[in-house]
């Protein structure tokens, strides 16, 4: 597999390098973050940003290092800053390549030598090895010196840091010059440990002030940032002696650090190759497999006797959000063969239900998870019927998740928390003023940008789907009456779906029926869904139909708008401050995640044919370089709607990496096992 790789005319353009970013995690929700031309453009990046409370609440710690080479009496910077109207020093024009693939790699002219520098994070540790080797010696035997100044945030990642109101950190170097240093500061809950090769340390604590924050100026947020450095670090760089720093929460000896690099090279390997997969794989679908691992996330809450596990929405603001945990759980665990972290992430939220609900998110801060949301529920069911589909797993949802599941399905026929209930219709209503429960969920103070509240189309298609589901597995698990009360409710939501939704002058479905039954005929992404799930409740004509409207007015290369040009309140360019953003977060952006199920519909309603799955290729062609730009390696949250479609919003995000691998896998390679329902036509047995 061949890793992302940049020239030197990439790595020396400052605004090519600047916009393109890399991105390691650990599996607990540490990560290291930055752009390749080594500024900090964002408050969110930093080679150490560690959780305090897994897999949230992270705080910046190492935000960089200042790192110069001294050949004789010339100095070559590596790093490179951005200060008000000011770029100094400019260590990228000395950039002839970057590749990113365990970590990422830079490689540096200085002079005649040629010096390389990289970054690994060790999974499972919050910890960033940062390694410098000396890959061409300079003509002549002029010594080759590094000096490295580590700077350090330590703040709330949602912030920035002004020195005035912050007391300095405290360097502890008592245990001697070969020893690791321990950072502390009084306003930061973790330490730093930074272990060394270095031959000496020279202290000299001080803060540097006014670092520019590009990214956040764009985005309307503070945009400077004070850093604090306890002094340099020296080596004298040699062929085959690497000079290393290890900066982590706990000290880890500096021996470590060849054991850490290749642990990091070996698991990139692995991932890039998923067991009994690697012979189908190609080398776009090993990269989206790499990246789908760093959402996998450990979380600790729940019982002790079941390895809990949860997936980060997206690098580097999201926390672990409930909706986009389901969705990206089929591709970012189980079409990789991670079964077990599957397993974990179904238990750690069934362990969370309360009133049929599962939360929404996991916040950074407090104790206790949001639930505001109406879909996210639906999904879960979903998600367990994929692991049952990839698995064959029924003991988890006959002994684990049958109860669970149940609640979902009779508190929302009988009524729940945020108006979440049946109608008489079979129909689920929910929402009320001021609320957002589905995924257009953008709110400016109490206005609600994209007001949904009544019945969401998607909603009617996820509760469809749900009660079929749910109808097979009780029948499974040997409980008639709930199976008979399951299917009796999904006949007469079929029953009134088409006559409530069918937009005939559209040839599509209607978004959302307000709660007076007036219906918004918006074109919008949301009623793919009634075709790309498992269990449809459209005649083939009407689908067929869906799926042309969706490809006419939404399609663009990176997914789908989320709202067709031309109809009042579209905006095609997600740009501006947050109120700005918020407005075309749902009302014309697209949404990469959103090509899953339109691949899934499209292949659907052409029969599965050779030349559908050829045609949907085409479709996930562009995601292809697109890896090659904004977050590397990875699919960003958002792009514009309008052309050039540049890509915004999170770099690296969980669902729009999963969608795009699940449908590659299952609907264009045809690899999915058969669906539990497709299996047998009588009694849906479950393998236990």
């Amino acid at each position: 597999m061949n890793p992302i790789a940049l020239d030197q005319n990439t790595c020396r353009n400052l605004d090519a390098s600047v916009s393109r970013e890399w991105l390691c995690t650990n599996g607990r929700g540490a990560y290291a973050s930055g752009t390749i031309a080594g500024l900090n453009s964002r408050k969110y990046h930093g080679y150490l940003v560690a959780p305090n409370r897994p897999p949230v609440d992270r705080i910046v710690l190492l935000s960089r290092v200042e790192d110069r080479i001294w050949i004789g009496q010339k100095s070559f910077p590596l790093s490179t800053n951005e200060f008000p109207d000011l770029i100094d020093p400019q260590g990228y024009q000395n950039l002839i390549s970057c590749a990113v693939a365990a970590g990422p790699v830079w490689r540096y002219a200085c002079a005649d030598a040629v010096i390389e520098k990289s970054v690994y994070m060790p999974y499972g540790q919050d910890a960033v090895v940062i390694r410098y080797d000396l890959i061409r010696p300079p003509a002549g035997k002029s010594d080759v010196l590094l000096h490295v100044q580590p700077m350090m945030a330590g703040r709330h990642f949602h912030a920035t840091t002004t020195a005035a109101n912050r007391a300095g950190w405290r360097v502890d170097v008592s245990a001697g010059a070969h020893e690791p240093l321990l950072l502390t500061a009084p306003q930061c809950p973790l330490k730093v440990y930074i272990s060394h090769n270095a031959d000496h340390f020279s202290e000299g604590s001080c803060w540097w002030y006014n670092f520019v924050l590009r990214q956040e100026r764009s985005r309307g947020y503070p945009d400077t940032d004070d850093l604090w450095t306890p002094g340099a670090l020296e080596f004298t760089l040699k062929s085959g002696c690497p000079a290393v720093l290890i900066a982590s929460v706990h000290p880890i000896a500096i021996t470590e650090q060849q054991k850490i690099i290749d642990g990091c090279r070996q698991r990139y390997r692995q991932l890039g190759s998923p067991p009994g997969q690697s012979a189908d794989l190609s080398d776009f679908l090993s990269k989206l497999s790499i990246a789908a691992d760093q959402f996998l996330v450990s979380r600790s809450a729940g019982k002790a006797d079941l390895n809990k596990m949860s997936i980060i929405a997206g690098y580097p603001w999201f926390e672990d959000w409930g909706r986009d945990t389901f969705i990206s759980l089929a591709g970012i665990a189980l079409v990789t063969g991670n079964h077990a972290a599957a397993r974990g992430v179904l238990v750690t939220f069934a362990d969370h239900i309360r009133d049929g609900l599962t939360p929404n998110r996991f916040p950074d801060e407090g104790d206790h998870p949001d639930y505001n949301t109406v879909d996210a529920s639906l999904w879960f069911v979903h998600a367990a019927y994929q692991y049952w589909r990839y698995t064959g797993d029924g003991a988890l949802l006959r002994d684990y998740l049958y109860s669970p599941l149940c609640q979902i399905i009779l508190k929302y026929r009988a009524g729940t928390l945020f108006g979440i209930h049946m109608d008489s219709d079979g129909l689920i209503a929910a929402g009320e003023p001021g609320l957002q429960l589905t995924w257009m969920d953008a709110k400016i103070g109490w206005e609600v940008v994209t007001p949904r509240h009544g019945k969401p189309v998607e909603i009617a298609a996820l509760w469809y789907n749900a009660l079929r589901i749910m109808e097979i597995v009780a029948r499974a698990a040997g409980d008639e009456s709930n199976a008979s009360l399951f299917a009796q409710t999904a006949q007469l939501c079929a029953q009134n779906f088409v006559k409530k939704f069918w937009n005939s002058t559209r040839g599509c479905l209607y978004d959302v029926i307000a709660p007076d039954g007036k219906p918004d005929d918006a074109v919008r992404p949301n009623q793919i869904l009634a075709v790309s799930l498992p269990f449809c409740m459209l005649p083939a004509d009407k689908a067929a139909s869906v799926v042309n409207v969706v490809q006419r007015d939404l399609l663009i290369p990176l997914g789908l708008r989320t709202l067709s040009p031309g109809s009042p309140g579209y905006t095609g360019h997600y740009v501006g401050d947050q109120n700005s953003r918020d407005h075309a977060y749902h009302q014309g952006t697209a949404w990469p995640w959103l090509i899953g199920p339109f691949v899934s519909a499209f292949v659907g309603v052409h029969g599965r044919s050779a030349e559908a799955r050829q045609k949907a290729w085409e479709f996930i062609k562009p995601f292809e370089a697109h890896l090659q730009v904004a977050g590397l390696g990875s699919i960003s949250e958002i792009a514009d709607g309008e052309s050039p479609h540049q890509p915004r919003g999170c770099i690296a995000q969980a669902w729009s990496v999963a969608e795009v691998l699940r449908c590659c896998w299952e609907d264009i390679l045809g690899k999915a096992p058969a669906w539990p329902h497709e299996k047998s036509s009588v009694s849906h047995p479950i393998r236990v």
